[in-house]
């Protein structure tokens, strides 16, 4: 691991300042991605930025190729209560003293995660703090105790500078609970048009796996969790298939942010798979790095998610032009134009979903005006290079004006 052991402090260095990022997770999801999509464009030198990753994964060796600086600080270990509060304890103090020795001009939490650990830390210091809010905390609020919720408002209110939500529905939810909104801005996620635009090797990983012309290929690219409506996605499929489809399907994910054994949820969709008869229908793909294939390789992309705080796989879809499937849900609503940028289904409904697909396969005109509506509205709306420069900005006068926080410390 490329450790950090003392930060290079001020002198001799050029750019915005120094910029701490917090992340939770050390796999590749959503959210890791942009805050490699954000360490690749940013302004703050690569010497001048440290993250604290606190689970070990596939992220750090990612910042050590961007000679990006990185700490493993794990929160959670041990099996008894005890030992994990006793671990916790010792996390905080190790962060805390981590802090201290970086100085940091801007701390960025990628989650609340992040803000709950990394980001308490930092505001009881004084640090200067920007929470990326990614639509997965106040909609879900509502089954806080409220002292809990007034709580966290009153933290953003006064440690907080900035708060950059990646929906608008999310932001309108902060300021509904009483959220400064002044504090409050919508960055959403971005995707490289030009990449998901370009031929790459779609047509051979068609071809390795026997899908032509002839099939419908659909993809479905998320995280192998609960949440992502992996069941709904394969009963909408073998309803789809019954129906006269001749459906391939490709699958790129894995079981990744599980608790436990990290097989026991994917053998248990292949089970189901093998009980829907779908075996030669379904390619499990694993992760991958080259999205943009699978998108181009298939007809029409689905995200079945039972809940989604944005979705950044559906304007990836969009920028390969391909017809977008979704669950009617708050964030897919933020990036899709139903029936003119994508369908939606009611969340869960296997039966809508397949009748969705069905739909697509009869009518290809269809499928290619609403690829073209979508990749037109991704140059609009979700250029990433325009969404990280914003992104930036804000992270640099945060970093560069004395910091919100600091002042109400």
């Amino acid at each position: 691991m490329n450790e950090i052991v003392e930060a290079p402090h001020g002198k001799g260095l050029t750019g915005p300042g120094r910029m701490v990022y917090g992340s939770w997770f050390g796999e590749l999801g959503g959210g890791e991605l942009r805050l490699l999509d954000h360490l690749r464009s940013t302004a703050f030198r690569p010497e001048s930025i440290a993250v604290l990753v606190n689970q070990p994964g596939p992220l750090i060796n990612e910042l050590e190729a961007l000679r990006v600086k990185s700490k493993l600080i794990r929160w959670h270990a041990g099996a008894s209560y005890v030992a994990r509060q006793v671990h916790w304890y010792g996390a905080y103090a190790q962060t805390s003293l981590v802090l201290k020795n970086l100085d940091p001009d801007v701390v960025v939490c990628n989650t609340f995660f992040d803000f709950e650990t990394t980001g308490r830390v930092a505001a009881r210091q004084g640090r200067r703090l920007i929470w990326r809010a990614r639509a997965d905390t106040f909609p879900t609020a509502h089954l806080w105790s409220p002292g809990r919720l007034q709580r966290l408002v009153d933290l953003l209110n006064t440690r907080v500078d900035r708060i950059l939500a990646t929906t608008s529905y999310e932001a309108g939810m902060m300021l509904d609970a009483g959220v400064r909104a002044a504090k409050v801005f919508v960055v959403r996620n971005g995707v490289d048009v030009a990449r998901y635009s370009a031929a790459g090797n779609e047509a051979e990983l068609r071809g390795s796996l026997g899908i032509t012309s002839e099939h419908f290929c659909i993809a479905f690219v998320a995280r192998m969790v609960p949440q992502k409506g992996y069941e709904t996605f394969f009963e909408a499929i073998a309803l789809a298939k019954g129906r006269g489809l001749p459906v391939r399907v490709l699958i790129a994910g894995d079981t990744t942010l599980l608790e436990g054994p990290r097989d026991q949820y994917k053998q248990a969709l292949r089970d189901q798979i093998g009980t829907l008869g779908l075996d030669r229908e379904i390619h499990f793909l694993g992760f991958r790095d080259d999205v943009e294939s699978v998108m181009r390789a298939c007809d029409v992309f689905v995200l079945a998610s039972l809940k989604e705080p944005f979705g950044t796989t559906v304007i990836e879809a969009m920028a390969a032009g391909r017809a977008v499937v979704a669950s009617d849900l708050p964030g897919p609503r933020e990036s899709i134009l139903e029936d003119s940028t994508g369908l939606f289904f009611p969340a869960g409904d296997a039966a809508a979903l397949a009748e969705r697909l069905v739909t697509l396969y009869r009518d290809p005109s269809m499928r290619l005006a609403l690829g073209s509506a979508g990749r037109t509205r991704v140059e609009a709306e979700f250029d990433l290079q325009r969404n990280i420069a914003t992104l930036d900005q804000h992270c640099i006068e945060v970093a560069s004006d004395g910091g919100l926080a600091r002042r109400a410390g």
